[in-house]
């Protein structure tokens, strides 16, 4: 990848410390050895299990597969494996901003061990592509602005993620109280709307649990279910 441009991510390239492809080029047809026929006092070679099915004697699905999945690994190069990691975690990342946290998942889970995955992780911070700081600072925006969460449910969703405690604390610190409280009698009017009928008593208290549990400090939520049930209508 490449870093020239801002609008697009560039096409995927080998790593720096990949193996060039030109060092595991496979054997060409005309250099391997031709079989040498076993002789008839020979014991037979040890056939994959087979199965009868249909009146044909035909290999066992899992002894094909299994056989598929390792000349498939085999044929891999190092520099093959690294374009098809580094296109994954690109493709993921164009779909969505994602953390170092989740980010380092995945290619633990693709087999790199703990140099390499170190070294993908700063490769990508370099290249602009993982950024913590900013990932907290767009949840803060989507999560409180668009969804109406309180700054207890946003910290939650950075820590379910990943995020850097520094990083997601700074950028909920960021959050302004004003906002917050706007939102959350915003939250609490619409949810009072569906409440109408019961007491005050089992009004209030389900409004309460409905907003602790959208994150919103307890002096907000008391605050935004008084507002609310006193609206006309409610």
């Amino acid at each position: 990848m490449s870093d020239e441009s801002s609008e697009h991510l560039a096409p995927v390239s080998y790593l720096p410390w990949a193996t060039p492809a030109g060092e595991a080029q496979r054997a060409s047809p005309e250099s391997r050895a031709e079989p040498v026929e076993s002789s008839a006092t020979e014991a037979p070679a040890e056939r994959p299990q087979r199965r009868e099915f249909g009146g044909q004697s035909r290999l066992s699905r899992r002894s094909r597969l299994a056989a598929v999945d390792d000349d498939d690994e085999s044929a891999e190069s190092g520099a093959e494996r690294d374009e098809r990691i580094d296109r994954l975690v690109v493709s993921r990342l164009r779909r969505s901003a994602l953390s170092i946290t989740e980010v380092r998942s995945v290619l633990v889970e693709h087999g790199l061990d703990e140099v390499e995955v170190e070294e993908w992780i700063e490769r990508y911070e370099r290249l602009g592509y993982l950024d913590d700081a900013r990932l907290a600072e767009q949840v803060v925006h989507s999560h409180g602005a668009r969804r109406g969460k309180g700054s207890g449910a946003i910290m939650q969703e950075l820590g379910r993620r990943g995020v850097d405690p520094s990083a997601a604390r700074a950028a909920v610190d960021e959050l302004d109280p004003e906002v917050e409280r706007e939102n959350a009698h915003a939250v609490a009017e619409r949810r009072a709307r569906q409440l109408t009928g019961l007491d005050r008593k089992t009004a209030e208290r389900r409004l309460s649990a409905f907003l602790q549990r959208r994150g919103y400090p307890g002096d907000v939520v008391r605050e935004a279910v008084s507002s609310a049930l006193a609206a006309p209508g409610s």
